[in-house]
């Protein structure tokens, strides 16, 4: 990975033409002036389309806010995909949707299983552009495809650092004390990169003891129950933490057992509702808020640009062609009003570089 914050000017122009061979390989037979927008012909507008699985969470929620929200100001239709948690049934509503557009639409796709993003990626070489968010895409590369445009995650190791900084400036003694700290799977690509950013603040702290036992997996009551028996043992600790908001949770459910509310408090990650209300609350130092209405936005402006010939993809450095971008810190110093701006609204956000928070680069 490389860091830095590049910030390139988008040149060239590149046509893209749906042939009338492409529509055939749709499935679909319209007339050329369908697609076209030459003299006296119908224009027709291309949708802003955003695919996810149920099993996202509160971010597909997030999802569609920020691909509604980019429509509205785009003044073009978008549509919300959902799909059950399955790689197949989301390829076929993304097929369903080409097919219903006759290929006039560009995606935002939150892959249901990241080992699916290339069979996505050659679907969408019949002519649409798109981009994807979420866990890195296995053994794929976006460059090797034409129309997939980028592939953004988030900065899991910056999260881990700000994590881990903030829940140490609460200790009696700050950058001296005590912590639980709880890993998600680790097979998951966030869990490792937020692991690191706790292990990079800990050398910069040697005066933070880690105690660690097994991993919680990411779930809440195995959190619980692993800092309950923490706990028993190392009644004297400092803080806790978590690699996400929900662990996070389930060993604040043990400090308050425990009688160490407020006075222990708990770091984690993700801005859940109930993670930010903790820190409003003095239950917990802070978090950090993957912006999934950013992401959205981000990545249709970047697919649009593409398809109507305004970014050349093919001219994009691999780095910004697959890319981790910064979350949104949150402590009890701006908590309010991240929920106000980011949570019970959504802002008007400054997409006129596409790389403003780009973090580091996927290679």
């Amino acid at each position: 990975m490389k860091h830095g914050t590049p910030n390139p000017e988008n040149k060239g122009v590149r046509t893209t033409v749906l042939t009338a061979a492409v529509v055939a390989t749709l499935g679909m037979l319209f007339p050329i002036g369908l697609f076209a927008g030459g003299q006296k012909e119908p224009v027709v507008p291309i949708t802003l389309a955003v695919s996810f699985s149920t099993s996202s969470g509160s971010s597909q929620q997030m999802f569609q806010a920020g691909a509604e929200s980019y429509a509205k100001i785009m003044g073009l239709p978008s549509e919300a995909l959902a799909a059950d948690p399955d790689s197949q049934k989301q390829l076929a509503s993304i097929k369903a949707e080409i097919a219903r557009t006759g290929g006039y639409v560009v995606f935002f796709v939150d892959p249901a299983n990241p080992a699916a993003a290339a069979t996505i990626a050659r679907t969408m070489e019949a002519g649409v552009y798109w981009a994807s968010g979420g866990p890195r895409p296995a053994d794929a590369k976006v460059w090797e495809y034409p129309h997939w445009v980028a592939h953004i995650s988030f900065d899991g190791f910056a999260a881990g650092v700000f994590t881990a900084t903030e829940l140490i400036k609460t200790f009696n003694v700050p950058g001296q004390g005590r912590i639980i700290a709880l890993q998600g799977r680790l097979d998951d690509a966030a869990n490792a990169e937020r692991w690191q950013g706790l292990q990079k603040v800990l050398t910069d702290n040697p005066g933070i003891q880690l105690i660690q036992g097994d991993p919680a997996q990411g779930d809440r009551t195995k959190a619980y129950e692993e800092t309950r028996a923490l706990l028993a043992a190392n009644p004297d600790v400092d803080g806790i933490w978590a690699e996400n908001d929900e662990m996070a949770m389930g060993a604040i459910q043990a400090l308050r057992e425990a009688g160490l509310a407020v006075k222990v408090k708990a770091a984690g990650c993700d801005g859940t509702p109930e993670m930010l209300n903790a820190i409003k609350a003095g239950l917990a130092a802070a978090t950090v808020l993957n912006d999934g209405k950013y992401l959205a936005e981000l990545c249709l402006a970047m697919a649009l640009a593409a398809k109507q010939g305004k970014l050349d993809v093919a001219s994009l450095p691999h780095e910004h062609r697959m890319f981790e971008v910064s979350g949104l810190n949150i402590s009890a110093g701006n908590v309010d009003q991240m929920i106000h701006d980011y949570i019970d609204n959504t802002p008007l956000y400054d997409l006129t570089s596409f790389f403003a928070r780009w973090s580091v680069a996927l290679e």
